[in-house]
């Protein structure tokens, strides 16, 4: 009996636990870190806060955790990207899969996805105390993944830079916008996932012109100078 009610109180334990801790994104993705409320993530949870305190230990330490988790390995799989490339085809499919897995998050449906974009938009509009933390830890293994995959087709570093923080910027804008201010232009009759789509297809489009131009700016420059040497 009393090895019955010990295994109870664990699974009581392990689910009071996630509780506080779905409620704290939600209120995190809400409202940012400091106008969250740690009674008002007790009360979603349905927890008190002496339980939230033996969980977690402090309000910092749930967010971190919260972030950790809404923001996950983001990185690791779009940072990867580049070990797939093999030839043209492939490099374009593998720009287009971190454009739409960027836009995936900023543009969601999923409550996960929704969780996150909000909790992003807090951090960079007002940035925590935890935000050079976050930024090495998600924000810049996301952005080195897409800078990889360029510097494949653009050797200038100063055209490589503004090429990936332009795409950078387009991508990130979702996610710092309010819904309201996504839905106010985006055309009626298409949902978050087909208007995400289309946003890809038209920032690959840049993406696949600028690197073809860039290509051929080179081209020329190497063969105005073999042509000089010649002479």
């Amino acid at each position: 009996m009393q090895m019955k009610r010990s295994r109870k109180a664990r699974q009581d334990g392990v689910e009071t636990r996630e509780a506080i801790l779905a409620a704290a994104e939600a209120e995190f993705a809400e409202k940012g870190f400091e106008l969250a409320s740690a009674r008002e993530i007790c009360r979603r949870a349905g927890a008190n806060s002496a339980l939230m305190n033996r969980y977690f230990g402090s309000k910092e330490a749930l967010y971190r955790l919260a972030a950790k988790r809404l923001f996950g390995d983001l990185g690791a799989p779009l940072a990867k990207l580049v070990d797939g490339v093999k030839d043209e085809k492939s490099w374009r499919a593998a720009v287009r899969e971190w454009i739409d897995d960027m836009l995936f998050m900023t543009l969601p449906t999923e409550r996960a996805q929704k969780l996150c974009a909000g909790l992003f938009r807090h951090e960079v509009t007002r940035p925590t105390k935890f935000h050079d933390e976050f930024k090495e830890a998600f924000g810049r293994p996301v952005y080195e993944g897409l800078r990889k995959l360029l510097a494949m087709k653009v050797k200038d570093e100063e055209r490589l830079e503004l090429l990936t923080t332009s795409i950078w910027a387009q991508v990130s804008v979702y996610a710092l916008a309010d819904v309201k201010w996504h839905n106010s232009f985006r055309p009626n009759g298409i949902d978050n996932r087909a208007w995400a789509e289309k946003v890809t297809d038209s920032i690959c489009e840049q993406v696949f012109l600028a690197t073809s131009a860039y290509a051929k700016a080179s081209a020329d420059k190497k063969n105005t100078k073999a042509t000089k040497e010649e002479k």
